[in-house]
This record gives C-alpha cells, structure tokens and sequence, in this order.
C-alpha cells in the first residue's frame, strides 16, 4: 500500500532524468501528498516524447459515475492491474511514472501507529510504476468538495501506483511497496506498443537501496504538509538494501 508520499525534488531534475520535452509545470514542494491531491505524473505524448503533467491521484475509470471511486483506487495491485475492470484498459495503452521523493507507511507497534518514511539513497529520486486514465464528468455538479465540483463535460486525468510485495527490509514495516521502476525500463514501460505480456519483468526490479526512517505524528494528518513531517523519532533512521 501506498497511501502517502512526497515530492520535494524540482520539475528540471525530473525534465534532465526523463528527458522531458516541452514545458514543465511549476509544483510546490510536497511533504505529504495524499489522496486526490493533483501531482506530477510522466507519461508518453501523442507526439512520441515524455511529457510532465499534472493529474489528480487515485484513478477513475472511463465507465465510473462520479469521482468518488478514485479514493479507493489509489493503488493498483501489480497481480491484478492486467485483469482488474478499473485497471486493465489504462494497463494496456495508459501507463505512467510517478516521481517521488519518498513515500510513508505504518506499523502498530504496542497499540501505537508509529509512521515511517521510506525514501531512496540521496540524491536519487523514486520512479514509481503508474497507470492514468481519462475522465468526462457525466453531468454538472455544484455542491460539495471543491475538488468534486465542476461542469458536465469536464475532462479529469487521473492516476493510481502500482504496488507489489515488499522488498525484505522494507516488508518488516508493511506487506506491500510500491513498485520502482529502472531507468532502462523508462522507455518500455511508457510506450504504447509494449505487449502488456512484457510488462512483468519492470514490475519486478531486483535492487532498490532504501532508507527506513521512523518519524513523528505530524505527517498522521493531511492537514500538516512541511518539513517537520520529515523530523525523525528514536531509534532513528537504518540503511536497507533490499535484493
């Protein structure tokens, strides 16, 4: 599972890392991205090159109603992306890459949700294998959360990361991580025409170096998004390599 993140590196890192061409849009630093926040997301242009776009996080499919689903689709398990109704056509001909600098899990530890921060070796940036899929609002809709409200007929773009079972050092802090794509499958993973037979093999990378950093409350709540999320707790930070 990933239900938290960060993004602190700026938008021309990430152009001179994927070899973005165009615009790039300008994005705060992000200290604790949730769900339907919109994000920083790369994926192949009509055109053939990279783009960076900005698109809100948790994937709404094509058929669905309204909005509201995308909060439950936030993550696409890698077993079952290729099968799964609200998955398998953005699988196929919609994947992406989400940068992140870093992403937050939980563990109960003695009754007590202690969080931790998962981030990769300095300097480096986390790609994150992603699906998106495009949207048209069904009918108008003039009351409720301001990021639900809009006319019929909008187009929303959204996206979901695609998770896998943990790697060993990070498996002692949860289950599930999301999966981090190599450089060498950048191109692949984002080309149209990869059979989606293909795919398995970015989905399972053989060497991720973490750093499992257990931190304070703060980040708990969505409302708090800054440095002090980051402020870490005893015992502190250890070094992971994760085969």
């Amino acid at each position: 599972m990933c239900g938290r993140y960060l993004l602190l590196s700026p938008a021309e890192a990430m152009r001179r890392l994927f070899g973005l061409v165009g615009p790039v849009p300008n994005f705060p630093a992000r200290f604790n991205v949730a769900p339907t926040d919109i994000m920083p997301v790369v994926r192949r242009a009509d055109a053939g090159h990279l783009e960076m776009v900005m698109l809100r996080w948790g994937l709404v499919p094509s058929w669905a109603g309204d909005l509201s689903i995308g909060a439950r689709t936030i993550n696409a398990r890698r077993e079952s992306v290729a099968t799964k109704p609200a998955f398998r056509d953005s699988f196929q001909r919609r994947r992406c890459i989400v940068p992140a600098d870093g992403y937050y899990e939980w563990k109960d530890i003695d009754g007590v949700r202690q969080a931790y921060v998962i981030r990769p070796p300095e300097g480096e940036l986390f790609s994150f294998a992603g699906v998106w899929e495009s949207w048209v609002r069904p009918k108008e809709v003039s009351q409720g959360s301001p990021r639900d409200i809009g006319p019929a007929g909008e187009i929303v773009e959204t996206f979901s990361i695609i998770t896998g079972p943990a790697l060993p050092s990070v498996a002692n802090t949860h289950d599930r991580m999301p999966v981090v794509l190599a450089p060498p499958a950048f191109d692949p993973w984002l080309a149209p025409e990869t059979p989606a037979a293909a795919l398995d093999d970015f989905l399972n990378p053989d060497h991720v170096e973490v750093t499992v950093t257990p931190v304070g409350p703060r980040v708990n709540s969505v409302k708090n998004d800054d440095p002090h999320c980051l402020d870490p707790v005893e015992p502190g930070p250890r070094q992971a390599s994760l085969f």
